[in-house]
Formats: structure tokens, sequence, C-alpha cells
């Protein structure tokens, strides 16, 4: 018997784009995902936005999984999505060992109403099944589409603009599309006016947000079980779509609900043992693969080699690997040790200097594997069935998971103050529209510019987030590193803040080309 109905992913991710009615949706199964139909922009050259979908499973009275519920066993399904960005109504982000932010200020603080401040249109429901929808073309949008449409005062001028897009596909599941990448400064403000740094320009607006996302559903015996509620965030695109970041917000997220008792260690069970195929080689292939968005990852992240199958690897040289790594502090959401020069990225203690870590259970997992403590296990498969777990690792594997300063997709109140009320689900009582993405940069493209290293490229400096904005690329057939974020193909210099606020949809995806190497797609 069904007893509730819970919405997977609980954390799903959509990504903005200059496509009007071209999409493509966002990972399903924890897999390096392929390119989609069509490419990652439409027929014109413009990004296509990626969509969220999310899915209804039913649960037992004893939490056992059912079924997934859909129009084909369903009477009905309403989806509703309230959407928000309270970026210009937020404090100015400063680091969270930069005490806390409240004592910093507020962003657009001379402007009294601060509810004019927020992009908050009406929430959106759309249901029934969208026919013109297909899993295997390209989709666009027909019919069922509803938009999240902003229309208000802001700062004393009158603007309009939508914050993404609402359907659903052919038996009901709920697609959000992310925005348009709109960002503008109606009063006119500078990006350089005094007080402006990386993050916190006043005066300005984006269109990234994120949200609230409910159901109501009928079933053939006319009873409406609990639905269990998600979120939605939509961040800006993801330019490295087959490269991870070495640590996740699934692996932070993962960490966070163990330190909040929401689910046991997995060391509380004396008899588990890491799975280097689904736990180990993961890692090791993402520090792998920086080489391919940094010049100077194969200096930097090369534990093993780059051409290593990872499989096999002797005993010494794994050792070798953990006793490189910086030591996670034992205290959550503290920075490391410092004391080890792997990963070379930041951590959220910036500008301290002191190298990030990996998560307190991927660093033991690593540990395990160089004491020989693990077992087999078959790599993640596409022919493997959907499930709700594989939902939530498969949406927050692809989104940065540290250095939180502020980060990409969310930042750190995601993991050290918001509520939730089981792993990776918020509460919806006490998280509100608007929130997780309330301390990212204002607009997006000004912190998405500048955090790339902090000096030269060296061997030594740190990194920040070279999976989702590439910092050095290499094109097909060259081994000659260019900048990614340049003006044009005919030279390399590099782009402004307000050429990135123009140009970001000229800017060019990175895709593995063969033999495992990650190369530039033509730029528009």
């Amino acid at each position: 018997m069904i007893e509730s109905i819970k919405i997977f992913p609980p954390i799903g991710i959509a990504r903005l784009g200059k496509s009007p009615d071209s999409y493509f949706i966002g990972p399903e199964q924890p897999i390096p995902p392929t390119i989609p139909n069509g490419g990652y922009r439409d027929a014109f050259g413009l990004i296509k936005r990626q969509a969220a979908r999310f899915r209804l499973f039913a649960f037992d009275e004893n939490n056992k999984l059912v079924e997934e519920v859909t129009l084909d066993n369903a009477q009905s399904i309403e989806w509703t999505v309230k959407l928000a960005n309270t970026k210009a109504a937020a404090n100015r982000f400063f680091g969270k060992f930069d005490k806390d932010d409240t004592a910093h200020g507020l962003r657009n603080a001379d402007f009294q109403n601060r509810d004019q401040l927020k992009l908050t249109p009406s929430p959106v429901s759309v249901s029934g099944r969208n026919e013109n929808f297909s899993d295997l073309a390209a989709s666009r949008l027909a019919g069922l589409a509803k938009e999240f449409t902003v229309d208000q005062q802001f700062i004393g001028h009158h603007i309009q603009l939508s914050l993404g897009t609402a359907t659903t596909d052919d038996i009901g599941r709920l697609l959000i599309l992310g925005g348009y990448g709109e960002s503008k400064s109606p009063t006119g403000s500078s990006l350089h006016e005094p007080g402006s740094n990386f993050a916190n320009h006043d005066g300005w607006y984006d269109d990234v947000s994120d949200g609230l996302v409910t159901a109501r559903v009928t079933l053939p015996d006319g009873s409406q079980p609990v639905v269990v509620s998600a979120w939605v965030v939509v961040a800006p695109p993801k330019y490295a779509p087959g490269i991870q970041p070495i640590v996740t917000l699934y692996d932070t997220l993962l960490q966070a609900a163990v330190d909040r008792n929401l689910m046991p260690s997995p060391f509380a069970n004396p008899e588990f043992k890491p799975s280097i195929e689904r736990d180990i080689i993961p890692i090791l292939t993402r520090a792998a693969q920086v080489r391919w968005v940094y010049s100077a990852g194969h200096q930097q992240f090369r534990p093993l080699g780059f051409h290593h199958t990872f499989n096999n690897i002797p005993p010494a040289a794994a050792e070798n690997v953990f006793n490189r790594l910086s030591t996670p502090s034992a205290n959550p959401g503290e920075p490391g040790s410092g004391n080890g020069d792997m990963p070379k990225m930041w951590s959220d203690d910036y500008p301290d200097g002191s190298n990030g870590t990996l998560t307190r259970i991927q660093y033991t997992m690593v540990k395990m594997w160089t004491e020989g403590e693990t077992e087999a296990g078959s790599p993640p498969s596409p022919d493997d069935p959907i499930t709700p777990a594989g939902l939530t690792r498969a949406a927050l594997e692809p989104c940065v998971g540290a250095a939180f300063f502020p980060g990409i997709e969310v930042s750190w109140k995601t993991r050290d103050l918001f509520a939730f009320i089981e792993p990776f689900r918020l509460d919806p009582t006490q998280v509100h529209p608007g929130d997780l993405t309330s301390q990212m940069s204002l607009p997006w493209q000004s912190d998405f510019l500048d955090c790339a290293v902090e000096s030269g490229n060296g061997p030594d400096d740190l990194v920040w987030w070279p999976a989702q904005r590439p910092v050095d690329v290499l094109k097909p057939g060259s081994n000659t590193y260019i900048p990614w974020a340049r003006v044009s193909d005919v030279n390399s210099v590099a782009m402004s803040v307000e050429e990135m606020i123009d140009g970001w949809n000229h800017l060019a995806f990175v895709v593995e080309g063969g033999d495992g190497r990650f190369e530039e797609l033509p730029r528009p």
C-alpha cells in the first residue's frame, strides 16, 4: 500500500541558456554524460538550457520503494514550482571564515524597499502529458510550457524577465528549465563602483534562482497520498559537462548528512568496504582529468600518470597518493590541516592559502584503498535502471562541492546552515525560495570570470572550479593550451567582466574527443 510519495532528485539542477525553446535534460544516472542529441547549442549557436527532470516515487509504510508514479498509473498529477532570486536583497558575500557575513552589510544597503530587490514570480503549476516530448530527439518546448515571469519594479525601474520554464514530459513528469542568462543594471551601475568586488555589485540583477517543487497526486482509487517536496537550483552552464569536480556537491552533502546524524556513516558497518569502481576510481579520474581544463593540471594532479586505468595499481603507488593528500579537519565545516599538497584546489579558508581537502568520507575511502580494504564492483552503466538514489547522485555529482567561495551552484550555507529533513532533502518550512542562491555572485558572470587561478598557472598555484569553467583548453589536433575565457578565436585576449556578461554564450564547451582526451568544441 502506498503511504507516501517522494519527489526525486531531492535537489535538481537546471542551468541557464540562451536558446528560447531548445533544451536537454540533465544527468539522470551517475555516469559520465553523453553529448545530448544535437549538441549543447541550437541551430542558431545559442546554448541550450539544461532541464531538471523530477519524478515521483511511491513508498509503503516501511519506507520501502513501491514504484514510480506517472500518468500511466495515476489519475492525475499537478506540479507546482516557486522560484525566486533574492541576491540583490541578501547580505554581501564574504567567506565563512570572514566571520558571519551579516557583519559585512547588505547588498544595495541604501535602498529601503527590500522586497523590491527580490525577483519573485508567481508560482507556476503544470499538469498533463506533453505529447510533443521525446527523450530521444532534441526536445523543443510546445503546448504545456509556462514561464516564471518577473514583471515588477526593481530599484525604482520596471523590469521584465523570465527565471525559467516549467513543462511536463509525455507521462507527466516535471521539467524545469533555467533562465536565459540575463544580467543587467537598470540603474546603469558600473561593475567597478567603489565597494564592488568579485561577488558584490549593487544595482544589478541576474536570472539565477532556486525554489520549492511540490506536487498533488491523485491515485486511481481517488486517494491523495502525502507528497514530500524537493528543491531546484538554476545555475550557470557547466562548460566541461563530462568532467566532475574532485569534491562534488553529492560528496559534500553526503558528509553533511552524516555529520548532522541524518544517516549513519558508511564506516559504522564494520563489514563496509569501498568499491574500487564506484568509490575510488571516480576520485582518481576527476583528479587526472583536470589536465584537460587547466594547463598546470598535468603537474598538479598527477597521482599515477594520466593514461593509467587506475585498476591494479601497485600498493606503493596507492600509498604515495594517500600520503600526499591534505588531511580533512575532524570538525565539520572547518578547513583541513594543509599538511599535504593534493588536491591543489582552494579551500573555504581563502585567501589564507590552505589547500582544500577531500571530504572525510572520501579521505577514509582512499585510506582503505591503500590498505587493501576494498571490494571489486561493476562500474555504473547506462543500462542500469533509474533509481531514486541514482537520480540524487546524478544531479549533484556534476556540481561544485568545494571550495565555497562562493561556489558555482550553491554556497557554504547549504552545507552548514540550511535545514534538511533527510539526506539531501531540504526542509521547506525553514528554507525559502531564493535562499540557496542568495550568497552567489551578483551577477554570476563576475565571479565566473575571476575564479580561475590566483596567479600564473604554475604547479604550485591553487585552482578553483575548472570542471565548471575551464581555465585553459586544447583545440582538436593541438597540444598547445589557450585561455578558455578569451574574447575571440583570433587572439587570446582575456575577457573583461563586461565581455563575460555579453559573451558567455560564445564560450566553448569542452568534451571528450577520443582516447580520453577532452578538447574545446568550435565556438559559434
